[in-house]
């Protein structure tokens, strides 16, 4: 399984310093089929002050928005970091190997809204990128985008089929939110 990391590359003096470890590639080089990549292992971080949070992330789209390359993600009103995106202006998204499945489905099993230290008690180490994004080391790929575009899904313009996985029970879930950020760096292993 391909690992995707959102990073940021370093300005220094006016030249990009690639994050030690990493090679920065341009988005359109990112090699995993669009289609398969939400299908991989992969996590959604957000730095909060001194401390990143991190969730599973199941639904997304890489492409091109008024001519920049964008990924957009579909996060739940309910999560704490839903919470954490709502200040943020910068969110990473990595992809894992297959070896570490079992610690990014602790990230989303595990809330952060308690004060832990979710990242480090799923067995994961992170560093920050230039711009103070969260870099989850064991990933293989690491995208870092700045966010452009924020709304909430529409529940009466969405598709029967669609509508009925927010109910259970006969009671409404909460709904996801749109967020789309504009690709600033891209680093591979």
């Amino acid at each position: 399984m391909l690992t995707c990391l959102l990073a940021l590359s370093l300005n220094v003096a006016g030249q990009n310093v690639t994050p030690e470890g990493w090679t920065e590639i341009q988005p359109n080089e990112i090699s995993v089929n669009p289609i398969d990549l939400f299908n991989n292992w992969v996590a959604l971080s957000v730095q909060d002050g001194d401390k990143a949070n991190s969730m599973l992330l199941t639904m997304g789209q890489l492409g091109v928005f008024r001519g920049k390359p964008v990924l957009s993600i579909f996060v739940n009103e309910s999560r704490y970091t839903y919470e954490l995106l709502q200040r943020s202006p910068y969110f990473t998204v990595a992809v894992f190997p297959e070896q570490y499945k079992e610690n990014v489905r602790y990230l989303g099993q595990h809330s952060g809204r308690d004060g832990s230290d979710k990242i480090k008690d799923a067995g994961l180490t992170v560093s920050k990128s230039e711009l103070g994004s969260p870099i989850i080391n064991e990933a293989n790929l690491v995208i870092e985008c700045r966010m452009i575009y924020t709304g909430t899904w529409n529940e009466d313009k969405l598709d029967d089929s669609i509508k009925q996985m927010f109910y259970r029970d006969g009671q409404r879930r909460p709904m996801h939110q749109q967020f789309i950020g504009e690709i600033v760096h891209v680093w591979k292993k």
